[in-house]
């Protein structure tokens, strides 16, 4: 049976998983809780699970290509083409199965962690707050922030959809390869635009 974690379990829980991070990650990560917390509670999602959530989202982000694959091997998990050349897409897989096995953390959270980097169409609620926390903390500074954070704070499934939008405009611009449950997210999500 997962741990349900609490507010009394999270510095154990952050000790635990700073020290898998580089020093510099750990800042993204104390940011990314945060924003998640607030979220959480501005939205309704559990600000519990939101908090654990962030706070293993990137445990595995440190991790070259070569360990990632090691990973996947090791968890079982199906990588297509793009995944398979991709730490920032990896790191969110390998990252969900890593913190099941050392947290024993319960489903939604670890799909929240699974999902934080793609993100796929119909998200549940901790999914959207941990990916949008996860894009806005505050250590996070590129053009088009302002509009993203007043966005998220007002309406998570606009950010949603801008947010993935400016992913994939992103992506584009530096002729990377676009992962498929990106696209397919933004094609859930775009109606919100308007």
């Amino acid at each position: 049976m997962p741990v349900i974690y609490t507010v009394k379990d999270l510095p154990r829980l952050r000790e635990e998983a700073y020290a898998m991070l580089k020093k510099k990650r750990v800042d993204h990560v104390k940011g990314c809780e945060k924003e998640a917390m607030k979220l959480a509670m501005r939205f309704g999602a559990d600000p519990d699970k939101a908090a654990v959530a962030a706070i293993l989202h990137d445990i595995t982000k440190s991790l070259d290509l070569t360990n990632q694959l090691i990973l996947c091997d090791r968890y079982g998990i199906i990588c297509d083409d793009i995944e398979k050349n991709s730490v920032s897409l990896l790191h969110s897989k390998t990252g969900a199965c890593r913190a099941r096995e050392l947290f024993d953390i319960e489903q939604p959270v670890f799909d929240a962690i699974w999902w934080h980097t793609t993100g796929k169409p119909d998200m549940s609620l901790l999914e959207k707050v941990i990916y949008m926390a996860d894009y806005i903390e505050p250590t996070r500074d590129f053009d088009g922030i302002g509009k993203l954070r007043d966005a998220a704070r007002k309406d998570l499934d606009f950010a949603m959809a801008l947010g993935l939008k400016m992913s994939i405009d992103e992506i584009i611009s530096r002729n990377l390869p676009l992962h498929h449950n990106t696209a397919d997210a933004f094609e859930f999500y775009k109606e919100y635009l308007n």
